[in-house]
């Protein structure tokens, strides 16, 4: 009767293991309530849309110069912050996301740089201070506080100001070049929201 239970507790205690490495496995798979590979072909599809915009040397208004400069500046903020998570995050679907925001914000720069030139302005090229700040204060973190401060920060409040100003450009910018880059940008920035999201409720941040 001894040798019974101890095969059936043996066998339970194998499903029960079994069970939990095959959440884990799925869960190294997942960003958010995505998966890599659709989280990564999401990446891809909008920087595509991005890179296919071409510049042209259509002068823009003060208003539309002001509106760039804002789209730039604030993917400036996420790239950095981005930057420091792959760098430091110990959890892999946060550093799958900080990554992918490396790489949109990195193509939306380069866009935004190429738009400026033909046009003759000239964009920011370093971080302000604001931004400056809060890199400093993310590489002073580490662990799990590190992750939650990141997702919430930058992965949520960082994409609902994207997503404003996107809408902003949409709604108020004249020149075409403007407006199509909100057009092509606008549709990742709401999935990295999501995303962010979802994986703020995964964490439990407060």
């Amino acid at each position: 009767m001894k040798k019974v239970l101890v095969s059936v507790s043996l066998v339970a205690a194998l499903l029960t293991m079994g069970t939990v490495q095959a959440q884990s496995r799925m869960d190294n798979n997942m960003v958010g309530k995505m998966t890599k590979v659709d989280f990564e072909r999401k990446n891809k599809e909008g920087a595509a849309t991005v890179a296919s915009i071409m510049p042209n040397s259509k002068k823009l208004s003060a208003a539309d110069e002001a509106l760039m400069k804002e789209v730039a500046m604030g993917g400036m903020m996420q790239l950095e912050t981005s930057k420091v998570a792959v760098q430091k995050s110990t959890d892999p679907a946060v550093r799958e996301f900080a990554q992918g925001e490396v790489d949109e914000q990195t193509g939306l720069s380069d866009k935004l740089k190429a738009i400026a030139s033909a046009k003759g302005i000239t964009l920011p090229a370093t971080p302000d201070a604001e931004t400056q700040q809060m890199v400093s204060k993310m590489q002073g973190m580490s662990g799990a506080a590190l992750d939650r401060h990141y997702i919430k920060e930058h992965g949520v409040k960082g994409h609902e100001k994207l997503d404003k100003v996107m809408s902003k450009v949409k709604m108020k910018g004249t020149d075409d070049n403007l407006t199509a880059v909100a057009k092509a940008a606008h549709p990742l920035v709401k999935t990295h929201l999501k995303v962010a999201r979802d994986m703020e409720g995964k964490m439990g941040v407060q």
